[in-house]
């Protein structure tokens, strides 16, 4: 009982390959990643330095805009029980 010719008719298993490509991200094309890519890290670091003192100073114009609350007028701060006037035991 030799088991000789059994593994003969076995293939070996062939593994899919991954395919490696380029994709884009959501809201990005590729021409705006390119150029990413072929800028320095100084140039990106200048870039987002701007953006950030960009926003800082967007937040302070829409907090100047704002009004501002009212400080003196505000009521006592007394619970509901003295509001109604209940005595202690």
């Amino acid at each position: 009982m030799h088991k000789n010719g059994i593994i003969k008719g076995v293939a070996k298993k062939r593994s899919r390959r991954t395919v490696k490509h380029q994709r884009g991200i959501v809201s990005t094309d590729l021409a705006a990643i390119a150029t990413r890519r072929n800028q320095t890290a100084v140039q990106r670091s200048q870039f987002r330095l701007a953006a950030i003192s960009k926003a800082k100073a967007e937040k302070k114009e829409t907090k100047k805009a704002k009004p501002a609350r009212p400080t003196g007028a505000t009521a006592p701060k007394v619970s509901k029980e003295q509001m109604k006037g209940v005595k202690g035991r």
